[in-house]
């Protein structure tokens, strides 16, 4: 290292701590919404990380965290090479205005050692490859510039910001065609009875609008606009 620097040009992690996956098995079932009600509209990604070819399906995996210069690919390649099968990588900071980060080839590479997904705030290409892989990737768009590679700094499962939200490696990423939340590693247990809970209440409404054909929450809407000033027009 450069004695006119206090630290290295990458920092990797081999090891991470992941939940046991009996600890989040029902998470299948769970949709990322109602994970972001249980958190009162935290933890959830922002918007303009998406789906780029679908159906996708939902997707539960332990996060392998990477932080990466825009475009740059080295350590999004690291993490396929040190991922273990249901991982999911997710990646901050990697997103250029033209270049993508991740390719075809990488998506067979991680598909074939069991990678569950990609989660990244950074664009993508060969886009028929990824499909033909079968590797589902959350991104930020699609390019056909190739990434660029060794462009320090970078950090490999070390904790992460994307949006408003910190990402520990383990941590717990669900994603689906709505979007991605991010579930720490020690609320599993607890938002799992949250979204329990959660779902049961939707269940009922639906039902009752089925068997009525009324209108959920008009009580509250009404006491809510009583407390306003209104002008109602025929």
């Amino acid at each position: 290292m450069s004695n006119d620097r206090v630290m290295p040009e990458y920092r990797i992690r081999l090891r991470i701590d992941r939940p046991d996956p009996a600890t989040y098995a029902g998470y299948t079932e769970y949709p990322t919404a109602c994970i972001s009600d249980a958190f009162r509209k935290r933890q959830t990604l922002p918007p303009s990380i998406k789906p780029v070819w679908g159906p996708p399906g939902r997707i539960v995996g332990p996060a392998v965290t990477v932080k990466a210069t825009p475009g740059d690919e080295i350590l999004a390649l690291k993490a396929i090479e040190i991922a273990q099968p249901g991982d999911v990588i997710i990646v901050a900071g990697a997103d250029h205005e033209l270049n993508c980060f991740w390719g075809g080839i990488m998506s067979t590479m991680a598909k074939a050692r069991g990678v569950a997904a990609l989660v990244a705030q950074g664009m993508i290409r060969d886009l028929e490859q990824c499909r033909e892989a079968g590797f589902p990737i959350w991104a930020t768009g699609v390019t056909p510039v190739a990434p660029n590679m060794d462009v320090p700094p970078g950090e490999l499962n070390l904790p992460i910001t994307i949006g408003e939200v910190t990402i520990h490696p383990g941590d717990l990423v669900v994603a689906d065609e709505d979007g991605v939340t991010i579930v720490p590693k020690a609320q599993i247990a607890a938002v799992s009875d949250a979204v329990k809970s959660r779902i049961a209440k939707e269940d009922a409404w639906l039902a009752q609008i089925h068997a009525t054909r009324q209108m959920i929450l008009k009580d509250s809407v009404e006491s809510l606009l009583a407390k306003r000033t209104v002008e109602y027009l025929d």
